[in-house]
């Protein structure tokens, strides 16, 4: 059995009489670690540059929030299932990370063991938010389904806002 050589000096862990205290590492500093920045961007009279999101076509409103035509109501619909779809995942990423940071901090003692347990039930509210988001997509595509199912008839009556052709009458000279 070989033995690897030994060193020729004790190990420092980055302390040197002469210079005093240096602490290199260590330790778990969660507000250092676990930093939450929030931006605001105000935007004043449209702000001058390119489109602000899908309602700025419209002065601002929601598309479709007029319901005069079913054109009205299917853009309403599509832009808050589209909304309903970017939120759920956005909220289910944060979720994950949030247990990441939560799962790394220590309890008092300084024990790792609990903290994946503590993680997944703060977690779990950001995940059924989530979960709330994605539902609400599923109901704006089914109000839209049950729209056209309901008022089907009229809509084909009526067509896309065009004016019925009159029937057709006999052409008589007298």
């Amino acid at each position: 059995m070989t033995v690897p050589p030994q060193p020729r000096s004790a190990p420092t862990n980055g302390f040197s009489p002469a210079a005093g205290k240096v602490k290199n590492g260590g330790g778990f500093n969660p507000a250092a670690s676990a930093n939450l920045a929030y931006n605001k961007t105000t935007i004043i009279n449209g702000g001058g540059g390119g489109q602000q999101g899908s309602a700025a076509g419209n002065g601002g409103k929601i598309p479709g929030s007029d319901f005069m035509s079913n054109e009205d109501i299917r853009a309403f619909c599509e832009y808050h299932r589209k909304k309903c779809r970017n939120g759920a995942t956005e909220l289910a990423m944060d979720a994950d990370h949030l247990e990441a940071v939560l799962r790394a901090i220590p309890d008092l003692s300084g024990s790792l063991g609990g903290s994946r347990a503590r993680s997944r039930r703060v977690s779990r509210w950001l995940k059924k938010a989530a979960a709330a988001e994605k539902a609400k997509q599923k109901y704006f595509a089914a109000l839209y389904a049950t729209f056209e199912a309901e008022f089907d008839s009229e809509l084909r009556r009526i067509g896309k806002g065009k004016t019925q052709p009159r029937a057709n009458r006999p052409f008589g000279w007298r």
